[in-house]
């Protein structure tokens, strides 16, 4: 059972401040508002020492008491900013601290006109917490992962040439609904033939063709957590030139995967797969990062890439997902999701990827 407090506690241990305020309106920081209660509702959430107040509206009020009995709770009866402003100030607040990453300029502004109190805004302290997963939250990303991977096995049976990227994704979706998930983790990248050079491209109207590379960048959210993963086909036999580049991209995925380590740095596990397709004269079309961390959001902290400032720990999860892409063939890009530990990695995705399946 997830032990929200403790949570609270390592958050206040972060913040200069002696209070912390989520606002999450339209969706605007729920992950911030679950991670710290469980409640998926809108409204606010002050986090002091000795107290956690819940504000939110009438909307919310009994979903409030199903998912978050035990927090008190500030209703709202003028507007968010008035019964925020209401509550700092009941809770003796005197440096108030927000996540400025996710705390419009307007809530920021206006809260410090109300209040009179300091204003301590600090990049995304929530999010720095939830780069280490707990066993929970590890079961439930790979749970995502299992509904991801059922998903695109009862795709596959279904592909043939003609069928278009538009029609694939719908299904897709569809499987990853009868199958548990709340919705997909994110738009869901069906690419065929040429359009697979484009790394996050939205699917169209364009129909398989024989011969074509066919790249599926998907995901399931399941009990809030996301999964991803990345795996390319061919509608087909495939050419030469598509075998070689799926292998190249196979070795930098098995060479990141290789250095993924507690100890290593961001930097270091992304050049581990950046070398090997500079090597084979690619280099130039490798031009996103090596992976990123995936959890209640499927773009989170850590980063591997050459910019990152990010050491690994045991507890992160993250995507290894080298790429290569030529304009006008198509792309091939490998991803699996993992978690780092002790003395290497673990891997969530156990879809088959050693060769360049033909479908279709």
């Amino acid at each position: 059972m997830t032990d929200y407090k403790k949570r609270r506690e390592a958050l206040l241990s972060r913040i200069d401040g002696d209070g912390f305020l989520v606002v999450n309106l339209e969706g605007s920081d729920w992950v911030s508002m679950y991670y710290l209660t469980g409640f998926t509702g809108e409204g606010g959430l002050l986090v002091t020492t000795d107290e956690t107040l819940l504000i939110t509206d009438s909307r919310y009020t009994e979903q409030a008491g199903r998912e978050v009995p035990d927090l008190p709770l500030h209703p709202v009866k003028k507007n968010y900013e008035e019964e925020a402003a209401d509550a700092v100030k009941s809770l003796g607040i005197k440096r108030l601290s927000l996540s400025a990453r996710r705390t419009s300029h307007y809530t920021v502004t206006r809260l410090g006109e109300l209040t009179g109190v300091e204003i301590v805004p600090a990049p995304d302290p929530v999010g720095e917490l939830r780069r280490i997963k707990d066993a929970d939250e590890i079961a439930r990303i790979r749970e995502a992962t299992r509904v991801t991977e059922e998903s695109l096995s009862a795709l596959l049976k279904e592909v043939k040439p003609g069928m278009t990227e538009r029609e694939l994704a719908l299904r897709l979706e569809w499987h990853m609904r009868e199958r548990g998930a709340e919705k997909v983790a994110f738009d869901l990248i069906i690419a065929a033939g040429e359009n697979s050079s484009l790394p996050h491209y939205k699917p169209g109207d364009r129909s398989l063709r024989e011969g074509d590379l066919l790249l599926c960048d998907i995901g399931a959210r399941v009990n809030h957590y996301c999964s991803d993963m990345t795996r390319v086909f061919s509608v087909g036999e495939p050419s030469d030139e598509a075998k070689e580049l799926y292998e190249l991209v196979l070795r930098a995925n098995r060479a990141g995967v290789a250095a993924l380590r507690a100890g290593a740095s961001g930097v270091e596990v992304d050049a581990a797969a950046r070398k090997v397709i500079a090597d084979a004269g690619h280099k130039e079309h490798f031009g996103h990062g090596l992976g990123h961390g995936v959890g209640l959001e499927v773009h989170e902290g850590p980063r591997l890439s050459p910019l990152s400032k990010d050491g690994m720990e045991p507890g992160m999860v993250v995507t290894v997902e080298p790429g290569v892409y030529l304009p006008g063939f198509g792309g091939v890009r490998i991803e699996d999701l993992l978690v780092v530990t002790e003395d290497g990695c673990e891997s969530f995705t156990s879809f088959p990827r050693d060769r360049l399946v033909i479908v279709g």
